[in-house]
């Protein structure tokens, strides 16, 4: 029978424009891992400009991932038992 141990795991924690905080997606092996991800959500999004000058901004990836907008995000160590 194996033992259960504490390991250290990053979470990506931020508030919502409504109000309150909520976890993003799921946890990390790697503090570098988990900010990799943040910065792929709060990057500008790709956009395609079409033939008569109007712009369409490609976001599914982030509204997907942010729901109602991502707020002073930040990574979050934590201990849990695997």
């Amino acid at each position: 029978m194996s033992q259960s141990r504490k390991v250290a795991r990053y979470i990506i924690r931020a508030d919502e424009n409504y109000g309150g905080r909520r976890t993003l997606g799921r946890d990390y092996a790697s503090r570098a891992e988990a900010e990799a991800k943040l910065k792929k959500i709060l990057s500008p999004p790709k956009k395609r400009v079409l033939p008569d000058g109007r712009v369409i901004y490609l976001t599914s990836y982030r509204n997907a991932q942010s729901g109602t907008g991502i707020i002073n995000p930040r990574v979050k160590k934590i201990m849990v038992m695997r």
